[in-house]
């Protein structure tokens, strides 16, 4: 992975940005902008599960386990990596509210 780091001199100010560049590898784990819907097909399979068309522009949206996939006209518009949801579990259930007590 390579790092970019960017110096803008503004006045008597500095700022810096770095960014962090993927590498090549990286860049093939997830649908990249502009990959046909076909193409995305034969890579990862077919999706868990769809939605779509949605919208004036009939976006679609293909669901896989780690990421969801936006397509518009057949192209990948967005990929959206998706984590699954840990939370706590609580070491006992609570009662419900009782009236008057």
């Amino acid at each position: 992975m390579r790092i970019i780091t960017v110096l803008v001199f503004l006045g008597m100010s500095v700022f810096l940005w770095t960014t962090a560049q993927p590498s090549q590898a990286h860049s093939l784990i997830y649908p990249p902008r502009a990959m046909t819907a076909a193409n995305v097909r034969g890579l990862w399979g077919p999706p868990v599960s769809t939605r779509g068309p949605i919208g004036i522009r009939h976006y679609r949206e293909w669901v896989y386990p780690h990421f969801t996939v936006v397509l518009e006209r057949g192209r990948v518009i967005h990929t959206i990596e998706t984590h699954p949801l840990h939370l706590p579990v609580p070491n006992r259930i609570p009662s419900p509210l009782r009236p008057g007590g």
